[in-house]
C-alpha cells in the first residue's frame, strides 16, 4: 500500500511538473513576438507541405519546419502564392515576411499555431528525461530529472519557438535512451526504433550528423570497456568473447541502425529520394566553415572561441542546477553507484558534443549544444538515490538547489531567452557576455508598443534586430540603422521637433555592434544609463532635449549613408544648442551638396 501511495504521489508531482513546463511555454508563446528566424521556418515548412518543394531555407532539414506548419495546412489551407521572382531566386526572408505577415490569417495567430508543436516535442522530452531517470534509479530520480528539465528556461524558449534546436536535443536523446535499452535486451524492433530516431534526429536538424559520432564512441566505449552489443537474432551466450570480434558485431549492429536511419529520410522528403537531403547538408557544410561575426565576453570575433560553448552553458544555466550536476560528479560513488554503463552513455555525448563546438566557427547561441541539457539532468537526477545518517541532510541536497532553480528561471518568465544566471548579475547583465539567440533575438517588439503605451509615446526613434515589422504591432517609429533591415530604403517617417518625449529604442544586438564594430555606431550610448529595459533585449533611451544624442544620430546616419534624417537631426541639435558648431558645419555642407553629404 505504501509503495502505491508512493507511486501515486510521484505521477502526480510528475503531471504537476510537466504541466508547468507547458504553462511557463503558452505564456512565452502569448508574450513573446516572432524571433528572426521564425518567419522563414514557419513559411518553408507550409512550402514544403503545399508545393512539395524544398527550395526555401536550405540550411535545415524539413522534419521540425513540416511539423510546425501542419496545424496552419490542416486547419486553414492558406493559399501559398509567393512573388514569382522571389521565388524563382530564393528570396527565403522576404517570402517568410509576405507569408506570415500578408496571409488573411493574423500573424500571432499563425505564429501561435505554428509554435505549439515544438512545446509539445519539448513535453515529451521532460518526459522522456523523467521516464529513463525511473527506468536508471526508480521514482525520486524521475521527479529530480523533471524538476530540472521543466524549470531550465533554455529548454522552455527554445520548445516555444518555430526552430529546430529542440527537434534536434529530443531525438538525439531518444536514441541513447533507445540504444540502453537495446545494450540491456536486444531485439529486432528496438534496433529498428534505435535507426528510426537517428533518422528523425538527422532530418530535424543537419549538425545532428554529429550524432553518427556520438554513436560510434559510446559503442566504442561500452565494447572496450567489456561490454556486449550482439546483433539481435543471437543471444549473449554465442557472442564473440574476443575484444576484435566484439567491434566487428558491434560494427554491424552501427551499420544497422545508419541503414534504418537513412530510410527514414525519403518519406520526410515526400518520396524525393535522398538527394534533397544531401543539397542541404552540403549548403550547412559550406556554412559551416563560413566565418560569421560573434560576441563573446565584451570581444568580437568572426571565426569563434573554443571556450565560448563550456562559457555560455555556465551562465546561462542556473546556479541550482549547475550545482546539482556538480554534486552528481563529486558523490558518483554515493547512492546508487554510477556504472561503467551509465557514465558512457549520459556523459560520452555531453564530452562528444563539447569537444565538436570547441572548433566551431559560428558561435551565436547556447542553442546549438541544447541536446547536453536531457544527459545532464538526467545524470544529475542520480542524486536523489544518496542517502545520509540524517533524512534531512539528503532533502536539502536536493531541495535548494531545485529552489535556486525554479526561483532563479520563474522570475525571468516569459523572457526565458535571455536568461543568465547570479554568477554573471543575472539577465540585465547578460548584454556583458553574450548575444544574438542567447539574449537578443528580436523577441520583445510587442513589449516596445505595451512601453509606448504606457509612456504615452506616439512614436519613437527605432532600431532594431529582428525580422517583424513593426508596423504590425502598431509601432509607429523612425528608422535607426542597425543590422540588415528587410526593407530598403527603410520607413521614411520622421519625429517630429518639438516633441514632448524623444524615445530611442535598441536592440541590444545593434547596440553591442556585433555585426558593425569598426564603425562605433553607438558607442556614444555606452556611458548612458537607459530608463528602461524591455524584455532585457530593447533599451530604452531618453533623447528629449539632448543636443549631443541628435548630433550622435546625425553622425550614424551618415556613416550608414541614410541622409534623408541628417537635416532633422541637426535642426533640432541647433534648436536646442543654437552656438553647436559641429552641427552648423555639418547642416550647411548638406545644404551646400543639395543633400549628398558624401554621396548615397
Amino acid at each position: 500500500m505504501k509503495a502505491r501511495t508512493r507511486k501515486n504521489v510521484t505521477l502526480v508531482v510528475g503531471m504537476f511538473l510537466l504541466l508547468s513546463f507547458l504553462g511557463q511555454g503558452f505564456v512565452f508563446i502569448s508574450e513573446n513576438s516572432p524571433i528572426y528566424d521564425e518567419a522563414i521556418h514557419l513559411t518553408a515548412g507550409y512550402s514544403y507541405l503545399a508545393r512539395r518543394e524544398f527550395r526555401l531555407e536550405l540550411q535545415n532539414p524539413p522534419l521540425i519546419k513540416i511539423l510546425s506548419a501542419l496545424p496552419v495546412y490542416l486547419g486553414y489551407r492558406l493559399p501559398f502564392n509567393p512573388d514569382p521572382e522571389q521565388w524563382r531566386r530564393g528570396a527565403d526572408w522576404l517570402i517568410g515576411q509576405d507569408f506570415l505577415y500578408r496571409s488573411s490569417l493574423p500573424a500571432d495567430r499563425i505564429l501561435a499555431l505554428g509554435r505549439i508543436p515544438n512545446l509539445f516535442l519539448g513535453a515529451a522530452l521532460v518526459l522522456l528525461i523523467g521516464w529513463w531517470a525511473y527506468r536508471l534509479w526508480g521514482q525520486s530520480a524521475a521527479v529530480v530529472g523533471m524538476a530540472l528539465a521543466a524549470l531550465e528556461p533554455n529548454l522552455v524558449a527554445h520548445s516555444s519557438l518555430v526552430t529546430t534546436d529542440l527537434g534536434a536535443a529530443l531525438f538525439t536523446f531518444l536514441t541513447l535512451y533507445l540504444l540502453w535499452e537495446y545494450v540491456i535486451s536486444p531485439s529486432g524492433w528496438l534496433l529498428a526504433a534505435i535507426g528510426i530516431a537517428t533518422g528523425l534526429a538527422l532530418v530535424s536538424k543537419y549538425s545532428t550528423i554529429l550524432l553518427v559520432g556520438i554513436l560510434g564512441v559510446v559503442i566504442a566505449a561500452h565494447v572496450l570497456l567489456g561490454g556486449f552489443l550482439p546483433l539481435p537474432w543471437a543471444g549473449r551466450s554465442t557472442a564473440p568473447r574476443r575484444v576484435g570480434g566484439r567491434f566487428i558485431e558491434a560494427a554491424a549492429v552501427l551499420l544497422l541502425i545508419l541503414s534504418f536511419a537513412a530510410l527514414v529520410i525519403p518519406p520526410v522528403y515526400f518520396f524525393q529520394g535522398f538527394s534533397p537531403w544531401w543539397a542541404g547538408l552540403r549548403w550547412f557544410l559550406t556554412e559551416a566553415e563560413r566565418s560569421q561575426p560573434g560576441f563573446f565576453l565584451g570581444a568580437y570575433s568572426q571565426d569563434g572561441w573554443w571556450s565560448y560553448f563550456p562559457v555560455a552553458f555556465l551562465i546561462k544555466t542556473p546556479v541550482g542546477s549547475l550545482l546539482l550536476i556538480l554534486a552528481a560528479l563529486v558523490l558518483y560513488r554515493a547512492g546508487a553507484p554510477l556504472g561503467r554503463r551509465e557514465a558512457i552513455f549520459l556523459l560520452v555525448p555531453v564530452v562528444f558534443l563539447f569537444t565538436a563546438m570547441t572548433q566551431a566557427k559560428i558561435n551565436i547561441g547556447l542553442r546549438h549544444i541544447l541536446s547536453i541539457y536531457p544527459f545532464l539532468f538526467l545524470f544529475a537526477s542520480r542524486l536523489a538515490t544518496v542517502r545520509f545518517r540524517r533524512d534531512w541532510a539528503a532533502l536539502l541536497l536536493l531541495s535548494i538547489p531545485l529552489t535556486l532553480t525554479a526561483v532563479s528561471s520563474l522570475r525571468v518568465a516569459p523572457h526565458q531567452l535571455a536568461y543568465f544566471n547570479e554568477l554573471v548579475g543575472g539577465p540585465g547583465e547578460g548584454y556583458r557576455y553574450l548575444s544574438d539567440s542567447n539574449l537578443d533575438w528580436g523577441q520583445d517588439l510587442k513589449g516596445v508598443k505595451a512601453y509606448m503605451e504606457q509612456e504615452g509615446l506616439p512614436m519613437i526613434y527605432l532600431s532594431y534586430f529582428g525580422t517583424a515589422p513593426p508596423a504590425c504591432y502598431g509601432i509607429r517609429y523612425q528608422y535607426v540603422p542597425g543590422f540588415l533591415p528587410l526593407e530598403w530604403p527603410p520607413p521614411s517617417d520622421l519625429v517630429p521637433q518639438g516633441m514632448a518625449r524623444e524615445v530611442l529604442a535598441i536592440s541590444v544586438f545593434n547596440l553591442q555592434e556585433v555585426w558593425t564594430p569598426d564603425k562605433s555606431l553607438f558607442r556614444w550610448l555606452y556611458n548612458r544609463t537607459p530608463v528602461a529595459k524591455i524584455g532585457y533585449s530593447i533599451y530604452i533611451y531618453d533623447l528629449t532635449g539632448d543636443a549631443g544624442a541628435h548630433l550622435r544620430l546625425a553622425e550614424v546616419y551618415i556613416k550608414e549613408g541614410l541622409l534623408s534624417p541628417v537635416a532633422s537631426e541637426l535642426q533640432k541639435v541647433l534648436a536646442l544648442d543654437p552656438s553647436n558648431s559641429e552641427a552648423t558645419r555639418l547642416l550647411s555642407l548638406l545644404l551646400r551638396r543639395g543633400n549628398g553629404l558624401g554621396g548615397d
